[in-house]
């Protein structure tokens, strides 16, 4: 009942949007035109998608030459019937829901765990300033930094807050320690329990097999093992190499596109092989890229029409990479994607299962758009400050070569902490400022240890809630310039990489739940950045200025996405 409590959470949402429309539209003091209700909507969204405005235009009677024919009375009508005829149809299965919820024992009414001991519903529970929407709200325009000031705003190292149907446990940096006892009860792969069917169209029995997964001892074993992660990254050195290669001697080009596609060709490299689509097919590319930027809004309401361009994009990813894959069957069976795809190890014929390719794609999304995003991240800081560069430069100039192969050797950073110090020092401040938080979710029912009060009763599928922008953002700990890129807070007296300061940057997880693959994704970045001051002079291209990019609105979860790019010029360096 818990499970199927959960599955309907997102329907019900849409149904309320539909009805707040109509509501907003129609209400005799409301305006004249819906303009103002789907700019709310959509505020946290960098634009509307081509599809999705041609309706809101014909909504908000913009009227147009192939409609001159209609009549304003027409105009006005149309829309107000069919919303009508919508909600008579919506509004009696919103409230047999409501109704069901309310009876459930799995709503918010439940107090204890049953047996006299004190469950999470007896937290402190924080309010948000719009009755029921209020949180879901703040999240959705500024992420996990509304989590942030929602920590500010109380004393309670733990507290709930509710979003439309579902409950959220926000969890203070100072529970860390407290949290990391609990590793092997609470896990990542959960939360495609919530997300999964809305996102990426998951059936039920691979939700079903996702939560009944512990990923992390194959994960450790894949992306963690010392001589498995030389093999990933005699992969990813050899593919950027080979594209940088292949490049003009003057290049224009958006800096911000270019890093990215590069991180993600060589990481695709190492975990899908060589053979692989987002390296050998640049329509796969481009189309992986919007996805990448925008697939958090397929979980608006109707996204096939308000989430256009992220649902063609999906669309296109899937079917296209089923067909690479039938293709180049026997070198992708070998994968280390395909050894950690749980659809590929629960269901025999997983050949034929969509939801195989489904989670290769919320795969790639974690593995190649993380890593990808914060090497852009880093790269657009390092741009605005050209002192810093300079050094960086000195440092990767510095760095050997491992010649596995006599013409095509790759740099070693190996020992980059010791040979780059500025280099490691502007990594950790990239992911200081920018890694937001993560969400955590009950495998099971557990009994909580809070310092100072009685244990609390966990139950299967609780939402934990771990900001790690919380404490990396404090002003007590990194001084008021905390929201300041400034790599030399992590360079100590004598010129290295400070210990400490980096033992207090919340980045690759949180409460003993790390990331796996964080050695891995931090060679992938600094081969990239190396590779590309090693060979290319980098300059503003005419009309251009480096700059730190804005900030995309929407949740930002994991890491923060840059809203702009910028045009510059590579030109190839030849030494004598």
């Amino acid at each position: 009942m818990r499970k199927a409590h959960k599955r309907k959470q997102g329907d019900i949402i849409c149904y309320a949007v539909m009805i707040g429309y109509v509501v907003y539209f129609h209400s005799p003091s409301g305006p004249k035109d819906s303009s103002t209700y789907f700019e709310s909507l959509t505020y946290c969204h960098t634009s509307v998608d081509q599809l999705s405005d041609l309706l809101l235009r014909f909504i908000m009677f913009d009227h147009t030459r192939t409609l001159n024919h209609i009549s304003s009375f027409s105009l006005n009508i149309i829309p107000t019937l069919i919303f009508f005829l919508v909600a008579a149809y919506v509004l009696p299965i919103i409230t047999r829901r409501l109704l069901r919820y309310v009876a459930s024992p799995t709503s918010f009414s439940e107090k204890s765990s049953g047996h006299g001991t004190p469950s999470i519903s007896n937290l402190p529970h924080l309010s948000g300033v719009v009755p029921w929407l209020g949180h879901l709200m703040g999240l959705t325009i500024d992420s996990t930094r509304y989590i942030n000031s929602l920590i500010a705003s109380t004393t309670a190292p733990i507290f709930t807050i509710n979003i439309p149907f579902a409950r959220i446990t926000v969890c203070h940096p100072s529970m860390d320690r407290v949290l990391s006892r609990h590793v092997n009860d609470t896990g990542l792969a959960q939360v495609l329990v919530y997300v999964g069917p809305r996102l990426f169209g998951l059936k039920q029995d691979t939700i079903k097999a996702v939560f009944g997964y512990n990923p992390q001892p194959l994960h450790k074993q894949k992306f963690g093992h010392a001589e498995n992660i030389v093999s990933l990254n005699q992969r990813s050195s050899t593919n950027i190499r080979d594209r940088v290669a292949k490049m003009p001697e003057v290049n224009e080009l958006l800096i911000g596109r270019w890093v990215f596609e590069l991180a993600v060709s060589a990481t695709a490299s190492a975990v899908w092989g060589v053979a692989n689509p987002w390296s050998m097919d640049q329509e796969f590319s481009n189309e992986f890229m919007k996805l990448s930027e925008t697939f958090d809004t397929l979980g608006r309401p109707f996204s096939w029409l308000t989430a256009n361009s992220a649902w063609k994009s999906r669309k296109f990813l899937l079917k296209r990479l089923r067909e690479f894959h039938l293709q180049h069957r026997e070198a992708r069976v070998q994968t280390t994607g395909h050894s950690i795809n749980v659809v590929a190890s629960s269901d025999p014929d997983w050949e034929n299962n969509p939801d195989y390719y489904h989670i290769e794609m919320v795969s790639a999304l974690g593995l190649l758009a993380t890593t990808s995003t914060l090497a852009v991240w880093l790269t657009r800081h390092l741009l605005t400050d050209p002192d810093l560069v300079k050094v960086v430069l000195k440092e990767v100039e510095q760095v050997k070569y491992v010649e596995e192969d006599e013409d095509k050797p790759r740099l070693d950073f190996a020992n980059v902490r010791s040979e780059c110090p500025w280099l490691m020092a502007s990594w950790y401040e990239t992911l200081r400022l920018h890694m937001t938080g993560v969400a955590r979710i009950a495998r099971h029912d557990f009994m909580l240890n809070i310092p100072g009060s009685e244990p609390i009763a966990v139950p299967q599928g609780e939402i934990f809630m771990l900001p790690m922008c919380a404490s990396n953002l404090d002003v007590d700990v990194w001084g008021l310039d905390a929201a300041v890129f400034k790599a030399s807070r992590f360079i100590d007296k004598e010129g290295h990489v400070s210990g400490s300061a980096v033992r207090k940057v919340r980045a690759f997880g949180a409460a003993g739940n790390m990331c796996p693959g964080r050695v891995f994704g931090t060679d992938i970045v600094f081969s990239v950045i190396g590779t590309m001051l090693r060979t290319f002079d980098i300059e503003a291209a005419p009309g251009e200025e480096f700059r730190v990019p804005t900030l995309r609105g929407g949740f930002n979860v994991g890491f923060e996405r840059y809203g702009d790019d910028v045009k510059v010029l590579l030109k190839r360096k030849h030494t004598a």
